[in-house]
């Protein structure tokens, strides 16, 4: 299990056309993304997400068969080693600056 940070966090998904996102519970495993439209389980999507203190990193990711009215859970799949590192330190220093704040 990956430690999560809520969020949330702006991106786009690439396709047809590039479409704004909103993300949550953000991991080194996944997200949540925030969507008015089903998503079908099993589809492969390309996303870009501006994490703080690391910029924009593109993912790839699998929707996931959990879903809400609300929008639909992702894993990532097929991550760099530098990509993940991005997200793996943006994750830490959000952690970190939660766990100060409190």
């Amino acid at each position: 299990m990956h430690a999560r940070v809520h969020g949330p966090f702006d991106g786009v998904r690439i396709g047809a056309l590039e479409t704004p996102v909103q993300l949550y519970d953000l991991s080194r495993g996944g997200c949540f993304i925030n969507s008015m439209h089903h998503q079908q389980a099993g589809i492969r999507v390309v996303l870009k997400i501006d994490l703080p203190y690391e910029r924009w990193i593109t993912v790839n990711a699998e929707t996931l068969p959990r879903s809400s009215e609300f929008g639909y859970a992702v894993r990532f799949v097929n991550m760099s080693i530098e990509t993940t590192e991005r997200l793996e330190r943006a994750l830490q220093a959000l952690q970190e600056g939660v766990c100060q704040e409190g």
